[in-house]
């Protein structure tokens, strides 16, 4: 057992991110952390289509969404869901992947 990351760039209408939700539910037994970059950010709004999948995760995991990809997108922190942290840069996610997960996908 370890700690995993997710590095989710695609948006809750593509495939990849079921291909997501199933690593998830396999790897559920460890501590996971999520992060939301790029077109995976979407999936933080709440009233998505996986909207209760992210927040009942969010209670338990940390799940993070990029700020600059929330701005891009035009998404402000009232649009998401409760739970999803706000990450700026890449700095954090950089240093939780070489320092912190034992493995991480990205999808």
């Amino acid at each position: 057992m370890g700690s995993v990351g997710f590095l989710v760039t695609k948006s809750p209408s593509e495939l990849g991110f079921r291909t997501f939700l199933d690593l998830v539910g396999i790897w559920r037994e460890d501590e996971l952390t999520v992060y939301l970059i790029s077109s995976g950010v979407y999936a933080a709004m709440k009233k998505n289509r996986y909207s209760h999948t992210i927040r009942e995760l969010s209670e338990t995991e940390a799940v993070f969404a990029r700020k600059e990809d929330l701005m891009a997108r035009g998404i402000t922190p009232d649009m998401l869901i409760d739970g999803v942290e706000i990450l700026e840069g890449f700095d954090r996610i950089v240093v939780d992947i070489m320092e912190k997960h034992h493995m991480v996908f990205t999808i």
